[in-house]
């Protein structure tokens, strides 16, 4: 039995491609889910993404490849190509958890058997590899969203939805960017919605006003880095990440973006993946994996940095110190497809503002095939970087 749904708030649609919304059954960190009737009073349990979210051409993709990979006993429709985004499902029989599942999918916060969220690595020497999360088995009975011509009732509301939200990605893009013109859309959780996950944390604040500016400081131009491997260079064309509740900007290659996660562990983490690669159409392994914050409030001690390290999927025999805050690890194994991937990451403590006590720390951990190895490595010495 699907929860009671909770009343709508003041931002949300009322109208969505002929469903009327009724209220909330829940938030996520990719969107919201509804409880809606469609025209013939017939419920269905409706996800809808957030503008931010909805804007990302890989969110869109993964989000269609995974309604394509739903199916027989459950009917789906939707739009996973032009705004609004959104999927529907007939309500009971696990619906919430259905689209709840869809939403994981296209914001690649699916759980999987480790709490780093990444794409799937086994180490050489490991015994079961980590396969990403069970895909939902029936053959998939795709319904499109419904045509605007069948009236103007349902055309108009639809086409003032869309000018609303197109009204708030562009504001939450001057937020995000500022005037830097490198700077890509960063995909974030909405503002307006209040009400968190089950199961996920509360995202961190807004560092108070006393700490530093954000760093927009590249690192040393093409040499080695501070960690590991080389750094950016006059070649590159980098994108300078701003990720709301950093105290520093950071680095990623051209074609990468970023998604805020809001899976439990670290304090605010984000997910930065290659997204030129490995989504329809183009297919392929991709790099990418996590970049996450966790504050110490009693300092960042020893046992604080082994916990830190203890959250990411590195065999702890791997790990070696750069410098007295920094520890580097890198593997080499083969995904669930069994083609050769490599793992690198770091855990880093530093001081949240100028002068202060080290009372954060920063993990990494990015995975990808081997071709793509030093792109990692130079966002992870970006990192390194800008976090004195």
């Amino acid at each position: 039995m699907e929860p009671n749904p909770e009343p709508l708030h003041l931002a949300d649609p009322r109208l969505l491609a002929g469903h009327t919304l009724l209220g909330r059954l829940g938030s996520h960190g990719a969107g919201t889910v509804y409880l809606a009737e469609d025209a013939r009073r017939e419920k269905a349990v409706v996800g809808v993404l957030h503008p931010t979210a909805a804007a990302d051409p890989g969110v869109r993709a993964r989000l269609a490849s995974a309604v394509s990979g739903f199916g027989a006993g459950r009917q789906v429709t939707g739009s996973t190509d032009v705004p609004p985004i959104w999927v529907a499902v007939p309500y009971g029989g696990g619906a919430l958890e259905d689209v709840l599942r869809l939403l994981d999918a296209a914001a690649l916060s699916t759980g999987e058997p480790t709490p780093a969220n990444v794409p799937a690595f086994a180490p050489h020497w490991s015994a079961e590899p980590h396969d990403p999360p069970p895909v939902p088995t029936p053959t998939p009975t795709f319904t499109p969203p419904l045509s605007p011509s069948r009236g103007v009732p349902v055309f108009v509301p639809l086409a003032a939805l869309a000018v609303f939200f197109c009204l708030v990605i562009a504001a939450v893009v001057v937020l995000l960017t500022g005037d830097d013109e490198q700077t890509p859309t960063i995909t974030a959780s909405s503002p307006v919605i209040s009400t968190p996950a089950p199961g996920s944390e509360t995202p961190a604040p807004t560092p108070s006003e006393s700490g530093p500016p954000p760093s927009e400081t590249p690192g040393p131009s093409g040499g080695k880095g501070l960690v590991a491997g080389p750094t950016f260079g006059s070649g590159d064309k980098p994108y300078l990440m701003r990720l709301n509740g950093f105290p520093f900007s950071f680095n990623v290659p051209e074609g990468w973006g970023c998604m805020r996660s809001d899976k439990p562990g670290f304090t605010n983490r984000w997910i930065c993946v290659h997204e030129g690669k490995g989504f329809p159409p183009t297919g392929g392994t991709s790099a990418g994996g996590l970049v996450a914050l966790q504050s110490c409030p009693s300092g960042c001690g020893p046992t604080q940095r082994e916990t830190a390290r203890n959250a990411l999927a590195v065999d702890h025999k791997s790990w070696h110190a750069t410098d007295p805050t920094t520890q580097y690890a890198e593997e080499t194994g083969s995904n669930s497809r069994n083609e050769t991937v490599v793992r690198v990451a770091m855990s880093h403590v530093f001081a949240s503002r100028k002068g202060g006590p080290l009372d954060t720390a920063v993990a990494v951990q990015l995975t990808g095939p081997p071709n793509e190895k030093t792109d990692m490595q130079k966002t992870l010495n970006d990192i390194r970087h800008n976090t004195p």
